[in-house]
Protein backbone atom coordinates (compact mmCIF):
# COMPACT_ATOMS: atom_id res chain seq x y z
CA UNK A 1 0.00 0.00 0.00
CA UNK A 2 1.38 3.39 -0.92
CA UNK A 3 0.90 6.61 1.00
CA UNK A 4 -2.32 8.33 -0.05
CA UNK A 5 -4.21 5.14 -0.94
CA UNK A 6 -7.76 5.24 0.43
CA UNK A 7 -8.43 1.52 0.16
CA UNK A 8 -6.62 -1.76 -0.01
CA UNK A 9 -8.04 -4.86 -1.70
CA UNK A 10 -7.35 -8.52 -1.88
CA UNK A 11 -9.39 -11.29 -3.52
CA UNK A 12 -9.94 -14.01 -0.90
CA UNK A 13 -11.38 -17.51 -1.19
CA UNK A 14 -14.83 -17.93 0.39
CA UNK A 15 -15.28 -21.17 2.31
CA UNK A 16 -17.83 -22.56 4.77
CA UNK A 17 -17.07 -22.10 8.44
CA UNK A 18 -17.18 -19.57 11.27
CA UNK A 19 -13.72 -18.03 10.95
CA UNK A 20 -12.59 -15.31 8.57
CA UNK A 21 -8.90 -15.26 7.73
CA UNK A 22 -7.54 -11.94 6.49
CA UNK A 23 -4.10 -10.91 5.27
CA UNK A 24 -1.70 -9.86 8.05
CA UNK A 25 -1.53 -6.24 6.88
CA UNK A 26 -5.34 -6.00 7.07
CA UNK A 27 -5.36 -7.37 10.63
CA UNK A 28 -2.65 -4.93 11.73
CA UNK A 29 -4.59 -1.97 10.32
CA UNK A 30 -7.99 -3.10 11.71
CA UNK A 31 -6.67 -3.38 15.26
CA UNK A 32 -9.71 -5.25 16.67
CA UNK A 33 -10.07 -8.89 17.64
CA UNK A 34 -13.64 -9.43 16.40
CA UNK A 35 -15.68 -8.56 13.34
CA UNK A 36 -19.45 -8.24 13.00
CA UNK A 37 -20.18 -9.80 9.62
CA UNK A 38 -23.52 -9.02 7.98
CA UNK A 39 -25.02 -10.65 4.89
CA UNK A 40 -27.27 -8.14 3.11
CA UNK A 41 -30.05 -10.31 1.78
CA UNK A 42 -31.28 -8.11 -1.08
CA UNK A 43 -27.94 -8.08 -2.94
CA UNK A 44 -25.88 -10.87 -1.36
CA UNK A 45 -23.13 -8.47 -0.26
CA UNK A 46 -21.23 -9.07 2.96
CA UNK A 47 -20.01 -6.23 5.19
CA UNK A 48 -17.67 -6.55 8.13
CA UNK A 49 -17.38 -4.11 11.01
CA UNK A 50 -14.43 -4.51 13.40
CA UNK A 51 -15.55 -4.56 17.06
CA UNK A 52 -13.79 -4.82 20.43
CA UNK A 53 -16.05 -7.51 21.87
CA UNK A 54 -17.56 -10.80 20.78
CA UNK A 55 -20.93 -9.53 22.05
CA UNK A 56 -22.98 -7.58 19.52
CA UNK A 57 -26.73 -6.99 19.68
CA UNK A 58 -29.34 -7.05 16.93
CA UNK A 59 -32.37 -4.77 17.13
CA UNK A 60 -35.40 -5.14 14.87
CA UNK A 61 -38.44 -2.89 15.09
CA UNK A 62 -41.73 -3.68 13.36
CA UNK A 63 -43.49 -0.37 12.75
CA UNK A 64 -46.76 0.85 11.27
CA UNK A 65 -45.10 3.16 8.79
CA UNK A 66 -41.81 4.92 8.28
CA UNK A 67 -42.39 8.55 9.22
CA UNK A 68 -40.43 11.60 10.19
CA UNK A 69 -41.84 11.43 13.73
CA UNK A 70 -40.73 7.78 14.10
CA UNK A 71 -37.21 8.66 13.00
CA UNK A 72 -37.11 11.67 15.34
CA UNK A 73 -38.31 9.61 18.33
CA UNK A 74 -35.87 6.80 17.52
CA UNK A 75 -33.00 9.28 17.29
CA UNK A 76 -33.98 10.75 20.67
CA UNK A 77 -34.10 7.30 22.30
CA UNK A 78 -30.72 6.37 20.82
CA UNK A 79 -29.21 9.61 22.15
CA UNK A 80 -30.73 8.97 25.61
CA UNK A 81 -29.25 5.46 25.86
CA UNK A 82 -25.82 6.13 24.32
CA UNK A 83 -26.36 4.69 20.84
CA UNK A 84 -25.10 7.60 18.77
CA UNK A 85 -22.70 5.33 16.86
CA UNK A 86 -24.64 2.39 15.40
CA UNK A 87 -22.54 -0.23 13.55
CA UNK A 88 -25.07 -0.89 10.77
CA UNK A 89 -28.64 0.18 10.13
CA UNK A 90 -31.26 -0.75 7.56
CA UNK A 91 -34.95 -0.24 6.95
CA UNK A 92 -37.59 -1.41 4.52
CA UNK A 93 -41.31 -1.02 3.96
CA UNK A 94 -42.94 -4.09 2.42
CA UNK A 95 -46.39 -2.47 2.46
CA UNK A 96 -47.79 0.88 3.53
CA UNK A 97 -48.46 -0.42 7.05
CA UNK A 98 -45.63 -2.95 7.43
CA UNK A 99 -42.17 -1.48 7.84
CA UNK A 100 -39.04 -2.79 9.51
CA UNK A 101 -36.02 -1.05 10.99
CA UNK A 102 -32.96 -2.97 12.10
CA UNK A 103 -29.53 -2.18 13.48
CA UNK A 104 -26.53 -3.67 15.22
CA UNK A 105 -24.59 -2.26 18.17
CA UNK A 106 -22.31 -3.34 20.99
CA UNK A 107 -23.91 -3.43 24.46
CA UNK A 108 -20.90 -1.54 25.90
CA UNK A 109 -22.26 1.55 24.11
CA UNK A 110 -25.41 1.51 26.24
CA UNK A 111 -25.74 3.86 29.19
CA UNK A 112 -28.80 1.87 30.37
CA UNK A 113 -29.66 -1.82 30.81
CA UNK A 114 -30.91 -3.72 27.76
CA UNK A 115 -34.36 -4.11 29.40
CA UNK A 116 -34.62 -0.33 29.79
CA UNK A 117 -33.79 0.11 26.09
CA UNK A 118 -36.46 -2.44 25.20
CA UNK A 119 -39.07 -0.61 27.32
CA UNK A 120 -38.13 2.76 25.84
CA UNK A 121 -38.32 1.46 22.24
CA UNK A 122 -41.79 0.00 22.87
CA UNK A 123 -43.03 3.52 23.75
CA UNK A 124 -42.12 5.00 20.36
CA UNK A 125 -45.19 5.96 18.36
CA UNK A 126 -45.98 3.35 15.70
CA UNK A 127 -43.76 0.56 17.07
CA UNK A 128 -45.66 -2.74 16.94
CA UNK A 129 -42.88 -5.10 18.01
CA UNK A 130 -39.32 -4.92 19.38
CA UNK A 131 -36.86 -7.77 18.89
CA UNK A 132 -33.59 -7.31 20.78
CA UNK A 133 -31.11 -10.20 20.88
CA UNK A 134 -27.47 -11.18 20.86
CA UNK A 135 -25.87 -11.92 17.49
CA UNK A 136 -24.62 -15.53 17.40
CA UNK A 137 -20.85 -16.02 17.53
Amino acid sequence: MTKGDMTQARVLKIEKGDTITLPAEFIEKIGHQYGLTILIMKDGNVKMYPVDSSRVMYLKLVIDKLSKSFLEELTMVFMEVGLEDILFTSGICQAADQCFYECYFTPQQLSVEVNALNDRLNKITGVKQVLLQDVPT
